[in-house]
């Protein structure tokens, strides 16, 4: 008589596997859609301050959008609002399929901003649910996430030669995919919200802190790499095809660095969150300061992205070690929300320290107002403590 196999370790893998495929294919959108929708934007007319706006607004709705995610994820299953904010992404590339008016672009950029804090905190949460190794399953969907953005750009360009139309069409083939997919994820219930200390209360616990800081850091980083950074290249007289080789590779120092980081003990993320949030800030610090030069460029850049890429995946792991089970939802929401802050307000308190000290100076002076908590946050306590399931 033979004992029948156990079919609990093939569903697991297949679940891994489709939300790595959702998590890659709404990265691929999005990747799309970074190059295509300013495209779009300045061949229906709009000028560079317009474009600026609408990039404004999808940030702004994507922070408020983050305030409410821990409702959403009290009553809604993950998988849902995975599926759900895959519908809107498809929906914003096809309203800029059907019309380029102004209105239409702002919905578009609405619905782009939501989507994103949906779906990656929805992702993030559904992944660790459940599972022994939370660090590991957050390092392969931030993989997976980092894959997408890279071919998406390359893709855009590409299929924009044939025509934006076409590009658009491509970005929602990815937003759809990931809608198809993320229904075939497990029906796990929404987290019971009375079990929950709530989530600003978290920052109570031992770590949380740290990692919100860590986050800033994170959304700092990523938001320069967006917008002055390129204009130091550009200043420093690298050309446009020796800048998105720059950026390419910050990305993927970020993704190795995922690997490399995907069988860390727990006890040992503090320390990592620390050190890579500290080495992102001294990188951008010596951007301000670096020999105009390709190579200096590309040293800071490469070991920054390496930084960034770390504290991208790592901060938000660490306040989830010390939630309890009903409260991952909370705490992957509350780093999210620091993280989006970051990627808001950075560029507009740069644009606005510009007209008072150079450049450089403001970037210095924006490393050292963020990097400054971090002397402070998680001092007075211990070490973190780790809560297992």
């Amino acid at each position: 008589m033979t004992t029948p196999r156990p079919t609990a370790r093939p569903t697991l893998r297949r679940e891994r596997i489709a939300s790595l495929v959702a998590a890659f294919a709404f990265s691929v959108s999005l990747g799309v859609g970074t190059i295509t929708i300013p495209l779009l934007a300045l061949s229906a007319g709009y000028d560079a301050p317009t474009i600026g706006f609408l990039v404004a607004t999808a940030a702004a709705l994507q922070l408020a959008t983050r305030f409410a995610l821990p409702w959403l994820l009290g009553r809604f299953r993950s998988r849902e609002l995975i599926a759900l904010s895959s519908v809107m992404m498809l929906a914003a590339f096809g309203l800029l399929f059907a019309s380029t008016a102004l209105p239409v672009f702002v919905v578009a950029q609405l619905l782009q901003g939501s989507a994103r804090a949906i779906f990656w905190t929805s992702s993030q949460t559904h992944a660790i649910r459940d599972q022994a190794r939370p660090v590991e399953r957050l390092v392969d969907l931030n993989v997976a996430g980092n894959a997408g953005t890279l071919v998406g750009p390359a893709l855009a360009g590409l299929l924009a030669t044939l025509g934006l139309s076409v590009a658009l069409i491509a970005a929602c083939v990815g937003a759809l995919v990931a809608a198809i997919v993320a229904m075939t994820l497990r029906r796990l219930e929404p987290f019971d919200r009375a079990r929950s200390a709530g989530t600003w209360r978290l920052l109570r616990r031992d770590g949380v802190d740290v990692a919100c800081w860590a986050s800033v850091v994170g959304g700092l980083w990523w938001s320069m790499m967006g917008s002055f950074i390129p204009v130091i290249l550009v200043r420093a007289g690298i050309d446009p095809i020796g800048i998105g080789w720059l950026v390419t590779a910050s990305e993927g120092a970020g993704t190795a660095a995922l690997l490399l980081q995907r069988g860390i003990r727990r006890t040992r993320v503090r320390r990592a969150v620390r050190v890579a949030a500290a080495t992102a800030l001294v990188a951008l610090a010596l951007m301000a300061v670096a020999p105009a030069t390709l190579p200096a460029y590309a040293l800071i850049l490469i070991v920054g992205g390496a930084a960034s890429g770390t504290v991208t995946t790592l901060a938000p792991a660490m306040a989830t070690l010390v939630a309890g089970p009903q409260e991952h939802g909370d705490a992957l929401s509350l780093t999210g929300t620091f993280r989006a802050g970051a990627l808001f307000a950075s560029p507009a308190a740069i644009g606005a320290l510009l007209g008072l000290v150079s450049l450089g100076g403001a970037l210095a002076l924006a490393t050292l107002v963020v990097g400054v908590p971090g002397l402070l946050v998680g001092r007075s306590r211990g070490r973190t403590v780790v809560q297992t399931e």
